[in-house]
């Protein structure tokens, strides 16, 4: 379940080897109280959450502040959250002059990071986000799917034992160590069961409402692409990589079928990260909430720097960071 990483290489933007990339979390980053930091110190942060509460017709700024949990953890909420928690750190950081020469984003954080790259403005990224995660719940529905993570093989031996359970395969690529399987529900129990007798350290379901990035799921991109044909996409402004293809995006009508065809296969996260940091970026940061995408990346490669926007103290320390950097490249410039 590993992909061959000679010769992949991203584009980077002009700071070459003192790059710096934005790596945007999916569903289950989101807790209660998401953003609300940030609401009460930037006017442009209550003019995003108002906006959202309009085009979504329910308050999603209440939901992220207050929750309850368990509504803002159903699927869809806790997707249009990130991502709009996400969109709005990604905009605080511009004024903070903190910007990226590479994105890209963990399953349904990929939309804020082609937001990030300029492909869409926040209002059009929101539908897609909702739009998407309807379509995945609807195809869900139809069969009796779920996913669970293992947590201890290496990927190649879970990928063994889903081929002997039957409809189930790898989705997720999290960790050297740890794996997310999706498929059909008692094939992916009969999978958890193998996985712990093959030495799994655990074996455990997750609560989502579909068999998500599993084959199970290609009607949903179908149906996807139907409906966005008309959106209005950018090309990117800086390199965006995708999570399954591990190379860049190069314009709007790629765009389009990378959207739709990452709905129904495998993250390659632990790939995707060996890919950035093989090409000398030297700062990555996680824009939006919570800490997953930093503790993956820890997980990965312990030598990688990490930084995360989880709360105001941390944005500001990510901006005094990247200040940092950015003035290490100039004096080396001027030498």
């Amino acid at each position: 379940m590993s992909v061959e990483l000679k010769g992949k290489k991203v584009i980077l933007g002009s700071t070459g080897g003192n790059s710096v990339v934005f790596l945007y979390p999916g569903q289950g980053s989101q807790q209660v109280g998401m953003g609300f930091d940030l609401y009460q110190t930037y006017p442009e942060v209550r003019e995003t959450f108002d906006q959202a509460d309009h085009l979504l017709d329910f308050s999603l700024s209440e939901l992220c502040f207050e929750g309850p949990e368990e509504e803002l953890n159903q699927d869809v909420n806790a997707q249009l959250a990130v991502y709009t928690v996400s969109c709005i750190v990604t905009d605080v950081l511009r004024v903070h002059d903190v910007f990226p020469d590479v994105v890209s984003g963990y399953s349904s954080g990929f939309y804020a990071a082609a937001y990030a790259a300029g492909c869409f403005d926040f209002a059009d990224g929101l539908s897609l986000v909702k739009r998407a995660g309807e379509i995945l719940l609807d195809e869900g529905r139809k069969i009796d799917g779920s996913m669970a993570v293992i947590f201890g093989l290496p990927p190649e031996k879970v990928d063994s034992i889903c081929q002997q359970a039957g409809n189930v395969q790898v989705a997720i690529l999290n960790t050297p160590r740890q794996t997310i399987i999706s498929g059909i529900e008692s094939s992916v129990r009969r999978a958890m069961e193998l996985s712990l007798k093959a030495g799994a350290l655990d074996a455990y379901s997750l609560s989502v409402g579909s068999a998500y990035h599993s084959r199970f799921m290609k009607q949903s991109g179908i149906r996807l692409l139907r409906e966005i044909k008309d959106i209005n996409l950018r090309n990117p402004r800086v390199s965006l990589v995708s999570y399954l293809s591990l190379e860049c995006v190069s314009n709007k009508s790629e765009l389009k079928n990378v959207m739709v065809t990452q709905l129904s296969r495998p993250v390659l996260w632990v790939d995707l990260i060996k890919i950035l940091y093989s090409n000398n970026i030297r700062l990555f940061v996680e824009v939006g909430p919570g800490e997953v995408i930093s503790r993956t990346v820890r997980w990965i490669d312990r030598n990688i720097e990490i930084v995360n926007t989880a709360n105001k103290g941390k944005l500001f320390k990510t901006v005094e960071r990247y200040g940092k950097l950015r003035n290490s490249n100039r004096s080396k410039e001027n030498r």
